[in-house]
């Protein structure tokens, strides 16, 4: 019984995957390379520090 229950678990986690790579995919499509551009754009304004590099910890 404990296979039966792994085994459902394992086929979960692949569907689940599979469908998320799907949507994902789709997502991405329709939304297209401009549209992400700006939606990176704008993060960038509200958050400015999160791509900041610490040099000082560089020189070590």
């Amino acid at each position: 019984m404990t296979f039966f229950r792994n085994r459902m678990f394992l086929e979960g986690i692949a569907l689940g995957g599979i469908c998320g790579l799907i949507i994902g995919s789709i997502i991405a499509f329709t939304l297209g390379e401009s549209s992400v551009g700006a939606l990176r754009r704008a993060i960038d304004t509200r958050l400015p520090n999160r791509n900041k590099v610490p040099f000082k910890y560089l020189s070590q």
